[in-house]
């Protein structure tokens, strides 16, 4: 059974934590970074659980919605800010906002 792959990119407050359970960590990482290590992951067609900060998941970057498309070898989910945990907001937020004719509105 080939082995899964735990990587964390992001804030290196949080970097420390996934450090100790095992993950491999890019902390600080920049949207150029994630790309790079996504491309790596996709073309090696590389098991993966991978966890970004909310910055990153932000960023824009195109691989994230590739990866999430793509669906099955790579895991992708997000952590909210170490000293903001209440300002958690995901993609699939938006997806249930729009779902809830909730477009453009705060919830």
């Amino acid at each position: 059974m080939e082995k899964t792959r735990q990587l964390f990119l992001g804030d290196g407050a949080l970097a420390t934590g996934f450090r100790l359970a095992g993950f491999e960590v890019y902390p600080d990482a920049d949207t150029a970074q994630l790309d790079r290590i996504l491309d790596e992951l996709i073309l090696s067609r590389t098991h993966a659980f991978v966890v970004i900060d909310q910055a990153l998941a932000e960023s824009g970057s195109h691989r994230i919605d590739r990866v999430r498309n793509e669906g099955g070898r790579i895991l992708l989910t997000q952590v909210p800010p170490l000293a903001q945990p209440q300002h958690m907001h995901s993609s699939v937020d938006d997806h249930i906002r729009s779902l809830l004719g909730m477009d453009g509105e705060n919830a």
